[in-house]
């Protein structure tokens, strides 16, 4: 004979699994700061990542040309499936998995030939991954696809998740690069969201975490319109390589990207 529908067997077994499923639910993502309107400045391009696909209007997921791995001895491969789009969230997903010649997999984003601007504030609201070998950045790179300069708003390794580096890059009188930068240790970014932000001037670079001033440059200043990347490279000469203490896979979670401009300039090329 069957079993009742209610027997104490069928009623255990459906605890049973409503609590791993609890139990596998990721925690949702803290509310995001009310409204996007920044006073005195105008938005020229955000993406509050709230559909359920990546929007190809305003991304790629690679670098210029489909290249999908870089240098600095870096690991991963950035695949067509390394990233999501749920829950009002972009989360880049490093997993160890072999592709395109690497022995990882990672995600991207860049706006190379949808949106670049010259001057303006850049914002990104994430968390990030621990371990050993995680590299995520949000980093700007000029149209012109010339190097340098290069700017990276911010750096984590994933070894330090509580330590920030921001970044110039500019080509020195012989055409090398050279680079000047300053860092902020904080809370454990991998723990929750925070804001990270670039005002990019003509005079001044000025780093902000959380609304709060953390470095500035006012020498070897970019003047020319630059893109938007966000990544999470796995490995490479300055993290290094995962050991046996990383875990996969590893996450880096980005609830959105704005950037603004001064009412006074010009608009955003796009």
């Amino acid at each position: 004979m069957s079993p009742s529908p209610f027997s104490p067997t069928l009623l255990f077994l459906a605890s049973l699994a409503a609590a791993f499923a609890v139990f596998r639910q990721e925690p949702p993502r803290p509310p995001r700061p009310t409204g996007i309107r920044k006073p005195g400045w105008v938005l020229t391009f955000h993406d509050e990542f709230d559909g359920s696909r990546l929007d190809t209007r305003k991304w790629i997921d690679s670098y210029p040309g489909n290249e999908r791995t870089h240098s600095n001895n870096e690991q991963q491969y950035y695949a067509t499936d390394g990233y999501t789009v749920t829950d009002g969230r972009l989360r880049l997903i490093a997993e160890k998995r072999s592709l395109g010649g690497m022995p990882y997999t990672s995600g991207m984003i860049s706006s190379y030939g949808k949106f670049a601007q010259k001057y303006g504030w850049f914002e990104i609201r994430a968390k990030f991954p621990k371990g050993k070998g995680y590299w995520p950045a949000f980093w700007l790179l000029p149209v012109s696809r010339e190097w340098p300069p290069e700017i990276d708003i911010l750096e984590i390794l994933g070894h330090e998740p509580d330590k920030v580096y921001m970044t110039d890059h500019w080509r020195g009188d012989r055409g090398q690069d050279q680079n000047q930068g300053g860092s902020f240790t904080g809370p454990d970014f991998s723990a929750g969201y925070h804001v990270f932000a670039l005002d990019w001037e003509p005079n001044a670079l000025v780093w902000y975490v959380d609304g709060k001033e953390r470095f500035r440059m006012t020498e070897h200043i970019p003047a020319e319109p630059m893109y938007i990347l966000a990544n999470l490279a796995v490995g490479g000469n300055w993290p290094g390589n995962p050991d046996s203490t990383t875990r996969f896979p590893g996450h880096m979670d980005i609830d959105y990207i704005r950037v603004y401009k001064r009412p006074s300039r010009e608009k955003g090329k796009g």
